[in-house]
Formats: C-alpha cells, structure tokens, sequence
C-alpha cells in the first residue's frame, strides 16, 4: 500500500509542478499546499495531496475543520483516487468541524458554518451551513441580522495579533 500512495504522491505532485523527476533521481521541491498570511489557522489540509490545495489571505478557520483534495473511495473498484485542486479566496471563514471536499471553489469573504459538508462551490460573500452546505444568506444580511439583535461586541485587543492581516 505504501509503495501505491508513493506513486500516487509524486505522478501528482509532478503534474502540479512541485516535484521534478529525474532519470533515476527524485528531486523534491517543497511539496506543501499553497497559503497566504493567515490569521488563525486550525484545519486539517489534505496531507496525500495538500499541493492541490491553494488557501488565500487572512484565513480564518476553527479546529477540527478539514480540506480535501482527494477522494480514495474508488480504490477498490479501479484502483484509482480521484483528485481535484481546491481553492479557498481571501478573507473566508471556515468553522468548526466543517468539511470541504475536492474540486471546491469558496470565494472571497465567504463564511462556512460549523459542520458543514461543502459539496459545492461558494459564491463569494455568502454564508453557508449543512449537510450538504447550502446558503443561507449573504455576509452583508447575517451582519444586519445581528446588528438588529444587538449581540455584535467589540473583539478583544488581545485578538488583534491574530487579524493584523484583515
């Protein structure tokens, strides 16, 4: 199974560029996913394939949260994953225990709620939450919402280390 994944690892890590192979030698170049300036980082980036996985500025993202880019259930059947790039925009928010899988795209400012499966991609600015994920409103309608509910409080200074970025 290892020698498989090994494969596996390096025809994709050669066709997105971050491994060149040589006659007989291997040269690996840094084979790690794609991220800019975070803010608070606590997701699980897929660790078979995390070069295909590009995350953009000031993300923000609660543990327990995932980011697939494969997907081996078809391994059994053909002996073949399946593997799509997935990218994440700027300044998106990703909540606890929240799952995307491969293929994605989540635009900018989007925010997914705790536990959500994102099957789909995410316009930018708007807010989804299930299983599947599906929107719920925009980013701009759930921050009226709550200016009207009176529960919006100004963050901590000590936070500020942690958006420095935004």
């Amino acid at each position: 199974m290892y020698k498989f994944l090994k494969k596996i690892y390096l025809k994709i890590g050669y066709f997105y560029g971050f491994i060149d192979l040589e006659p007989k030698n291997i040269t690996k170049k840094r084979v790690l996913y794609k991220i800019g300036k975070v803010n608070m980082h606590n997701t699980l980036v897929d660790e078979l394939i995390p070069q295909a996985v590009t995350i953009g500025e000031n993300f923000v993202s609660s543990s327990k949260s995932v980011i697939l880019a494969h997907d081996a259930s078809l391994y059994n059947h053909i002996r073949k994953h399946r593997v799509e790039e997935v990218v994440i925009g700027d300044n998106v928010f990703l909540g606890y225990g929240a799952i995307v899988l491969p293929g994605i795209k989540i635009g900018d400012g989007a925010i997914i709620g705790a536990g959500s499966v994102v099957t789909k991609d995410v316009l930018p600015n708007t807010i989804v939450a299930g299983n599947p994920a599906r929107q719920i409103s925009t980013v701009a309608e759930y921050i009226k919402k709550c200016e009207e509910r009176g529960v919006l409080f100004d963050t901590p200074s000590s936070f500020e280390k942690y958006y420095e970025n935004s």
